[in-house]
């Protein structure tokens, strides 16, 4: 009678375990932004035509992402500009070079320019306030203005530390000697 005691708790352990691990496996592929948000959000709304009239869009929430161009705080709020990038299915935005503008997202809170600095991947959640018309360069731009509710910003990409398929290159070792023409490769077959 004990064992079967024993191999009950044992069980229950072992189903514990497993589910623990599976929880925190299905968390690691949640998309950036909450249910929540991403329910409320204008799924049929393209970045081209928020862009295009942004003034029409006001109150409506939307999920945008991109490339940081610049972070500027200001008294009780900060104020990141993006330039956009399409974003895949967990909002991350895409490695790629098209772009359809750019937009300024508004926090209501410090984020530091340091953090958020230029080049970094952000994903954004939030209600369109209008435009602003701005100079980018030479020309009046006019931005699309987000009120951030959710911000994702992304990790940093680390360099693959082999570039390489195989740590000591592509598989036909050269080794160098130094031969009457002075050093050269010489090749093991």
């Amino acid at each position: 009678m004990l064992l079967n005691r024993d191999r009950g708790q044992d069980c229950r352990l072992l189903i514990y375990c497993c589910l623990v691990f599976l929880l925190v496996t299905i968390s690691a592929c949640a998309p950036a932004i909450s249910r929540s948000l991403r329910q409320q959000a204008e799924p049929t709304l393209s970045f081209a035509a928020l862009s295009s009239d942004p003034d029409a869009y006001q109150g409506k929430i939307v999920i945008l992402g991109g490339v940081i161009a610049q972070t500027t705080p200001k008294p009780g709020q900060t104020e990141v500009e993006i330039v956009q990038k399409p974003l895949d299915y967990f909002q991350e935005p895409r490695a790629t070079d098209t772009s359809l503008g750019r937009c300024l997202v508004v926090a209501d809170r410090f984020l530091d320019p340091l953090v958020f600095r230029k080049d970094r991947q952000i994903t954004v959640a939030g209600e369109v306030k209008g435009s602003e018309v701005r100079k980018l360069g030479e020309m009046d731009y006019r931005y699309p203005v987000i009120a951030a509710k959710e911000i994702k910003l992304w990790p940093i990409p680390r360099p693959d530390p082999w570039p390489y398929p195989y740590p000591w290159g592509y598989g036909i070792p050269v080794y160098y000697y130094w031969g009457p023409w002075g050093p050269g490769p010489y090749w093991l077959w």
